[in-house]
């Protein structure tokens, strides 16, 4: 080490450099793996088996139920479960005439139901959450 390196220069040198990158990517992976969400929820545990529905399902099954609203063009849901709770998250893009307010009460009404008929789990509806994200113009018939 001459007058003009510094501690800093050696430690931080081609090769410990490309040593500490390499972990450090390799950290941020492992961090990544371990917190992804799995790709399918359990419902319900008994002795006999369990009953599980992939994440993906769970959004189109929300999704098919809210495009069936005739001022609904399209829809996207995202459910989280947190606190033994599903918390839905419902992204709309409507028509001009929809009457939002039914909208919402009425997707909050049938988004319970499904969880609770469908899937069995009447106490683990959370909260249910509907955002407008952009209007569709009526398609122009020829």
């Amino acid at each position: 080490m001459n007058d003009y390196t510094t501690w800093a220069e050696v430690l931080w040198a081609d090769a410990p450099r490309d040593a500490a990158l390499l972990w450090l990517a390799l950290a941020l992976w492992v961090v990544l793996v371990l917190i992804r969400p799995s790709s399918s929820v359990v419902l319900r545990k008994t002795e006999g088996g369990q009953l599980a529905i992939s994440r993906h399902a769970l959004d189109r099954l929300l999704e098919s139920c809210a495009e069936q609203l005739k001022g609904v063009a399209h829809a996207r849901a995202h459910v989280r479960r947190r606190g033994g709770k599903f918390h839905t998250t419902l992204l709309l893009k409507v028509r001009p005439y929809a009457k939002l307010d039914a909208i919402q009460g009425y997707l909050e009404q049938e988004i319970r139901d499904i969880f609770a008929q469908n899937l069995g789990l009447a106490d683990a509806t959370g909260r249910v959450e509907v955002k407008i994200v952009g209007v569709v113009p009526e398609p122009k018939d020829f």
